[in-house]
This record gives C-alpha cells, sequence and structure tokens, in this order.
C-alpha cells in the first residue's frame, strides 16, 4: 500500500470522521481501520506468523501476523480477507472466520504513530507450511509457533520462544503490540477451540 493510499480516519468507537493520505495517519497518530487475521493449525497445535520483508517501512523483518493490512476509505472488515489471499496465498470466504472483535491498539514507535481500530480474526487451516505461496515483497517466510508459545507472548518476562522447528526467537524479534493484544488472540485462540469440540 503506497503512503498516498486513503485511509478513513476514525474516532476510537469506529465513527467515520474524514479521508486521510497513510502517511498523514501514521505521521499525526489518527485512528483508522485494518484488519489482522492468525492462521492456526488446531490438530497440529501451531499458529502461522509471518517475518516481514526487510524491504518494508514499517518493522522490517520483525515476526508478525500471519496476514494484516489496511482497510482504505469505504471498505469494511470484510474486504480484508484480500490480505490473506495477497500475504500467503490463502482462499477463504470471510463466513470463514472467526471473529475476534475489535482490539483498540497504539503502536508509538520513533516517528510512528499507529492507532489502529483492528478487526481481528483466526481462521483454521491445515495446510503444509511449504504449500503457502508468499508475497515476497511483504512476507520473507512463515514460521510455526506452537500454541503453548503463542500463549507465553502475554508474559512480559518471556524472553525466549521456539519454533516448530526448534528454532529461538527473541521477544525483540516480534512486532511490538502489546501484552493485552496477545491475550486476546490467545483468548480467541481457545474459545474456537471450545466451539470445535
Amino acid at each position: 500500500m503506497s503512503e498516498s493510499e486513503q485511509l478513513m480516519v476514525v474516532d476510537s468507537s469506529g465513527q467515520p470522521l474524514y479521508p486521510e493520505t497513510r502517511e498523514t495517519v501514521h505521521r499525526d497518530g489518527l485512528w483508522h481501520e485494518t484488519f489482522h487475521c492468525f492462521v492456526i493449525d488446531l490438530d497440529k497445535g501451531h499458529v502461522l506468523l509471518q517475518q516481514r520483508a526487510k524491504q518494508k517501512k514499517d518493522f522490517p523483518e520483525l515476526i508478525d501476523i500471519t496476514a494484516a493490512g489496511h482497510l482504505l476509505a469505504g471498505e469494511a472488515p470484510r474486504d480484508g480477507i484480500r490480505e490473506l489471499k495477497e500475504e500467503i496465498g490463502l482462499v477463504r470466504q470471510f463466513e470463514e472466520l472467526f471473529s475476534l472483535g475489535v482490539f483498540l491498539e497504539e503502536l508509538i514507535v520513533g516517528d510512528l504513530k499507529d492507532r489502529e481500530r483492528v478487526h481481528l480474526f483466526l481462521t483454521d487451516s491445515a495446510m503444509p507450511l511449504e504449500r503457502y505461496v508468499l508475497q515476497t515483497e511483504e512476507v520473507s517466510r512463515l514460521i510455526a509457533l506452537p500454541l503453548s508459545e503463542f500463549a507465553r507472548l502475554t508474559d512480559e518476562t518471556a524472553e525466549t520462544f521456539k519454533t516448530v522447528d526448534q528454532e529461538i526467537i527473541h521477544r525483540d524479534q516480534f512486532v511490538p503490540h502489546p501484552s493485552a493484544y496477545f491475550r486476546r488472540v490467545n483468548d480467541g485462540i481457545q474459545a474456537y477451540r471450545v466451539q470445535q469440540t
């Protein structure tokens, strides 16, 4: 997405106010709406996370949500479904997603003032890791993190995490989402697990 594309500035309750460029929205810390979706494999017990491409403007090479993106002015949360197909090649209908509601997230890092109303979702996929098709300008790779390790992201004292492939990842390698964000996702995974039994 280019810095000149138009996002809808909203208030914290989601009421639309006026369109503004992505550059201005992030410079001035204006509330806007995004789509975040975590892909889990409930049977294998892991969550997929992406490593952001090194050419990304914000948080290059850090580990983040499986697929995510901004909603443009005039778009609804269901339009965000495109991010799954574009970034990792996973085709889903909006109705196949499990909603975790809206999370208000503020990330203030250097010149970036990112205030998002995050429309947060999960989807379950048993597709093998090597079958995902990555958008290389956005995503450098996917990693599988056991659900038990993902849950430890809510513990701010936990410093290292072990992937399914036994790779050690340090906390500072993750995009610095607040622990409350990871709690919401982890609670959602548990709610989804209960629903499937």
